[in-house]
């Protein structure tokens, strides 16, 4: 799936948006795995990730992103990344 950076009070994360919320990932989940340069990383799922914030966020997304060049975008234009489901709650990070 094609997700985008996200950026909000100092955090980094990965916007994944509505429509994949729903197609890629369950309700019952309180969080994911996801493989970023080899290293598997979970990740929680806010209570609103459902509602208004499609989003998992986390310190290991930020170092990731700067160490490609990824952490920062014009205002309303975030980097598109790749998000590769790779089976139930587990996912790998591409950019």
């Amino acid at each position: 799936m094609i997700a985008s950076t996200w950026q909000g009070g100092g955090t980094y994360g990965i916007r994944v948006g509505n429509k994949n919320a729903q197609r890629y990932f369950r309700k019952n989940w309180s969080s994911i795995e996801v493989i970023i340069d080899g290293k598997t990383n979970v990740f929680n799922l806010s209570n609103t990730f459902w509602t208004t914030c499609p989003e998992f966020r986390g310190k290991e997304i930020g170092v990731w992103l700067r160490k490609h060049g990824l952490d920062r975008w014009p205002k309303g234009k975030p980097h598109k990344v790749e998000l590769i489901p790779l089976r139930a709650n587990k996912f790998k990070l591409m950019k």
